[in-house]
């Protein structure tokens, strides 16, 4: 999800509540009067992308320290900011087509798949690859890679439906995909598609990865609820904000700081941002 028109500058207050505990750092991202936000994607610098809704429409943002940018595709009621690389690039959706924004250029590249009714691009590496998914005309959704000019079709063999949730920095890709009425996830590098299997959750999905390709976020269906979650070194941390009834984490950086959203109790949407604790390993051992 994501539309855009041109970046109106908030220097507010961010209204957010920092909650330490032992397995790492909650805060909560709030755009300023916005009925409902989501944080999808962070690069190493700690610039945060996501989206936000108001009496207006839907907008996407930028958030670096305390100052929230609202951005929109021009012309667009509805837009959606979904990634963001370490050289300010953002990709997004103003349905039916996504787009590109140069934060230094401050300018917009139009993403649509060859004859796609939707284009949903949701991430980009420093290298300009984006990754994401489309709807064909028999409305279908394909995962598909962008380089440069060319727009390649991602679908694991077998799969009814896929969607390419994240790109890292060597362009290898993750998503997940329905085979055989299921969904299971995946990894596509150098023309080699592999399962990802996460051992020991009901239902995971993938939504995206770090740059090195060591470490995975998603969500799964715990006892309590759908639970986020970061899987590195062959180990899941569990990522639950406080008090929320649903968590789901988006994205991941070099340092490994997650962004996501959570529901609360009244069914509300809220930005994330959760800051792993000092002692955490370093993410190392590449899954894909």
């Amino acid at each position: 999800m994501a539309q855009f028109c041109r970046c109106l500058c908030f220097f507010l207050f961010l209204a957010f509540a920092s909650l330490a505990f032992a397995q790492g750092t909650y805060t909560q991202i709030d755009f300023p009067s916005a009925s409902l936000t989501e944080a999808t994607g962070i690069n190493a610098a700690g610039e945060i992308v996501g989206l936000y809704s108001d009496n207006t429409g839907g907008h996407g943002f930028t958030l670096q320290g305390s100052a929230y940018t609202t951005l929109d595709y021009p012309g667009a009621q509805y837009s959606y900011a979904e990634g963001i690389n370490d050289n300010g690039q953002i990709v997004g959706l103003a349905e039916p087509v996504g787009y590109v924004y140069d934060s230094k250029t401050q300018s917009f590249t139009t993403i649509q798949f060859p004859g796609a009714l939707y284009t949903y691009p949701v991430s980009i590496n420093n290298a300009g690859s984006i990754a994401g998914y489309f709807q064909d005309a028999q409305l279908t959704y394909r995962g598909f890679e962008s380089v440069g000019l060319d727009y390649h079709r991602i679908v694991p063999p077998g799969a009814i439906a896929s969607f390419v949730t994240g790109i890292n920095a060597a362009g290898a890709l993750v998503g997940y995909a329905e085979i055989n009425n299921n969904y299971s996830n995946f990894s596509l590098r150098r023309s080699t598609y592999r399962t990802i299997t996460i051992a020991g959750v009901n239902a995971p999905f993938v939504l995206g990865t770090n740059p090195a390709g060591s470490a995975l976020v998603g969500y799964y269906e715990g006892v309590s609820g759908t639970t986020g979650f970061v899987y590195q070194n062959g180990v899941l941390q569990s990522l639950s904000f406080p008090g929320a009834i649903v968590t789901v984490a988006t994205g991941m950086n070099t340092k490994g700081v997650v962004v996501g959203y959570f529901l609360d109790a009244s069914v509300v949407s809220h930005g994330f941002l959760w800051t792993p604790p000092a002692s955490a390993p370093s993410p190392l051992i590449r899954i894909f």
